[in-house]
């Protein structure tokens, strides 16, 4: 039987890492979403509610959570031992913190209070935008409906705003990649909150936690990242009320 050729081995070794790089984003993806189940635990009744008109106090809201998403983002947030300036000790607050979730504990498969600490320990996309909207967002709404996708689908139907009404500060969800049109079906609430950074006609760029997505300079990583996502990817867009705002 013939050696195989230098040439052979090193499309072979091309190929190979190909496989292994799509296989680690796949992993990723559902890591993320074994995390957002085990956030979706039962709890009060659906408060969607009636749409209400956009008032001033949201706009100004919206905006403020904009520049604190921003000021986040400048921080080089990444998972704990990717390089960032910040790793667990940020995301932590994210999570435990009482401007964020304000959950008492990062790890749910654990009795306790647990703080962040290693990559996977939390779907933590939420706990992001709930930062980011920090105190100007009702701290019960942050506790219990920004947690996960399902949770935003549950509660907040009437905050349903058009892909082409799209602005600033909006929580857009998106669908993973890999996700098929019976993934589409089956969880039409989608798979990952960002948060809406700066709208265009056919994508829009993020601002966006626990995603692999460009730091501050550049770089691509898992962590706090901005990058530009297609509108073909998005499952639905939310926008706070009035009546949301603490």
């Amino acid at each position: 039987m013939p050696r195989p050729s230098w040439k052979d081995l090193k499309a072979e070794h091309t190929s190979a890492l190909e496989e292994l790089k799509q296989l680690r984003t796949k992993m990723r993806h559902m890591h993320r979403e074994m995390g957002s189940m085990l956030l979706d635990l039962p709890t009060p009744a659906d408060r969607a509610g009636e749409p209400e008109p956009i008032t001033d106090e949201v706009t100004q809201a919206a905006a403020a959570a904009m520049e604190r998403a921003e000021a986040e983002w400048l921080l080089d947030v990444t998972e704990p031992g990717l390089g960032g300036e910040h790793g667990a000790d940020r995301i932590d607050v994210y999570i435990r913190g009482d401007e964020g979730l304000g959950w008492p504990d990062a790890d749910l498969k654990r009795d306790g209070r647990q703080p962040y600490m290693r990559n996977g320990q939390f779907a933590w996309c939420g706990a992001f935008a709930a930062y980011a909207w920090g105190a100007s967002i009702n701290s019960l709404v942050r506790k219990s409906t920004f947690p996960s996708t399902y949770r935003l689908w549950r509660d907040w139907q009437s905050r349903r705003v058009p892909v082409a009404s799209m602005r600033p500060g909006d929580l857009v969800i998106v669908f993973n990649a890999s996700a098929t049109d019976e993934d589409k079906r089956k969880k039409p609430y989608g798979h990952h909150i960002t948060l809406c950074r700066q709208p265009g006609p056919n994508s829009y760029i993020t601002l966006e936690g626990n995603a692999r997505a460009a730091g501050p300079d550049g770089r691509l990583r898992e962590g706090v990242g901005s990058r530009e996502r297609e509108h073909s990817s998005i499952a639905v867009v939310y926008r706070p009320q009035a009546s949301d705002l603490a």
